[in-house]
């Protein structure tokens, strides 16, 4: 009887502990995916809505936008009066996943508000320019233009680029258009250009020209049409200038009006009188000057760039079978500091010249007030002229560089 108790009293305390040991398992197991769950869901919260609300935003029913996130989505979930953009985030407009109607023959077209909302927020370009790496086009500056830098899903060929440029053309200021080949390699987007892949494109809007700074408008649709070409694409595009591009083409311009000076003085008939178009065609000649189609000499630096003209200071511009004939009053000698390298050299290799040939034609040197030009006054006027070449160095824009002739020319 008492091994009877004893047998059952060892099966009971073996039941207490086998139902001990599932309740331990059971609850293990729950805690372990119970963790699980937490660790996956915090992984994958990159909710909006969940995100915005930890940050410090503005107004309560804003959205933040990051540089990573998809405006579509914005968009599709959103009103554009509850978009909120921080002034200082690098935005991009990334189209990648935007899906195609495959029925029809030609690109969606971005709705009117889409695109206004588009344009708004991408006209908030960076500070710095971001380019993962890429080196620009020579051609293309900060200093000067606005570019929007589109990186491009799959290859795109020239001729397609191509037809995205020809609406660009029609702004009222200069675009310049580039295309980075498969081997890394920037070319314009010209017609030689139409069979090549690129896998990246720049257009860019020039913010100043002499005919003054880029208007709201012009800036306006040039942002709308980059868009729009982005949209096209299904591309992203990154805006590499400065954030307030209208300000900055206002002040580029006043810069530019400051810094477009002419340097000019004559060579004026002396006691002898009036001297043959035939004895200073020769003198010209002699001293390396051209006479082209609009009628003037042309001096040329050492790399062939023009550094100073000569003209008929009546204003009836020079041929060869005039100068055969005419007796001249006078010439005048100018130089466009904007659009002359090394200007300081170029300024003093024209006064060697006119000295030489005023010696010569038994003439007087004078400036615009017919008054004698001796060497302190063309001291002076090298003194202002080595001041304007700092300033447009300093301002990004080295006199006679391919920048400066895009602006005066």
């Amino acid at each position: 009887m008492n091994k009877l108790n004893d047998l059952t009293i060892s099966l009971l305390a073996i039941g207490l502990v086998l139902i001990l040991l599932v309740i331990l398992f059971n609850w293990w197991q729950e805690r372990k995916i119970r963790k699980a769950a937490v660790k996956q869901f915090t992984a994958t919260s990159h909710d909006i809505l969940m995100d915005d609300f930890a940050l410090d935003v503005p107004q309560e029913s804003s959205v933040l936008i990051e540089s990573s996130t998809k405006i579509k989505d914005v968009i599709d979930r959103y009103d554009a009066e509850d978009v909120y953009l921080p002034d200082e985030i690098e935005f991009k407009i990334d189209l990648a996943n935007i899906d195609h109607d495959p029925t029809t023959d030609s690109s969606p077209l971005l709705l009117e508000d889409d695109l206004q909302q588009f344009t708004e927020k991408s006209s908030e370009v960076a500070s710095e320019t971001i380019f993962k790496g890429i080196q620009l086009p020579e051609d293309i500056s900060k200093d000067v233009d606005l570019t929007a830098l589109i990186f491009l899903p799959t290859p795109s060929n020239g001729e397609r680029l191509r037809q995205f440029l020809i609406d660009l053309l029609n702004l009222d200021k200069p675009i310049l258009a580039y295309g980075l080949d498969l081997s890394e390699v920037w070319h314009p987007l010209t017609r030689e250009q139409e069979a090549v892949d690129f896998s990246k494109v720049t257009y860019s809007l020039q913010l100043s020209d002499r005919a003054g700074a880029v208007s709201a408008e012009t800036l306006k649709q040039f942002q709308q049409m980059v868009t729009q070409i982005a949209y096209d694409l299904s591309a992203q595009v990154e805006w590499i200038g400065t954030q307030e591009p209208l300000e900055f083409a206002q002040a580029l311009d006043a810069f530019c009006l400051e810094v477009d000076k002419t340097i000019g003085f004559h060579i004026l008939n002396g006691a002898g009188g009036r001297f043959t178009g035939t004895k200073f065609r020769g003198l010209a000649e002699v001293n390396g000057l051209t006479l082209k189609e609009d009628g003037a000499f042309y001096a040329k630096s050492k790399s062939g760039q023009s550094s100073f003209k000569v003209i008929n200071m009546e204003n009836n511009p020079f041929n060869p079978e005039m100068l055969k004939s005419v007796a001249l009053k006078g010439v005048t000698f100018q130089m466009e500091i904007a659009l002359t390298e090394n200007c300081t050299e170029s300024f003093n290799s024209m006064v060697l010249v006119a000295k030489n040939m005023s010696h010569s034609l038994a003439a007087t040197l004078v400036d615009d007030h017919l008054r004698e030009l001796n060497d302190a006054k063309i001291e002076k006027i090298r003194q202002q002229l080595r001041l304007i070449q700092v300033q447009m160095t300093v301002k990004g824009i080295p006199s006679g560089s391919p920048i400066a002739l895009r602006l005066f020319v």
